[in-house]
């Protein structure tokens, strides 16, 4: 499955699976418990420190939050903006594959126009 993380795609098979496996690598505490209002709170404070930072988000870290995110709210792109907020979408797989193949090239356009016509 992918998953659009601001200008990132993330691949990542069985994302409930892999967030069984990993929820303690990222520290969101037990996802079984979690409401998706959490997930999204918790992926958004992990964003905001490591954009604070000006570090990176690792693929590890990528694909943790982006299990988190499908798993607790069904979502396959988030847009995580300096505002404290995430703008959340499900996106046609094909959309997805599109996309992931522009970036991949190099061709691929800047992604504020591609949220404005996906929201």
């Amino acid at each position: 499955m992918l998953f659009l993380l601001n200008s990132t795609i993330v691949e990542i098979d069985a994302p409930e699976l892999h967030l069984a496996k990993h929820w303690k690598r990222i520290g969101c505490g037990e996802p079984s418990v979690m409401r998706a209002s959490d997930a999204v709170d918790f992926a958004i404070m992990v964003v905001r420190g490591h954009v604070g930072e000006g570090l990176a988000i690792e693929a590890d870290t990528a694909q943790d939050l982006a299990a988190l995110i499908i798993a607790k709210t069904g979502a396959n792109a988030a847009l995580f903006a300096g505002n404290n907020a995430a703008k959340l979408n499900v996106l046609p797989e094909a959309v997805l594959q599109g996309l992931q193949k522009a970036l991949a090239s190099g061709s691929g356009e800047t992604l504020a126009g591609f949220w404005s016509s996906a929201a």
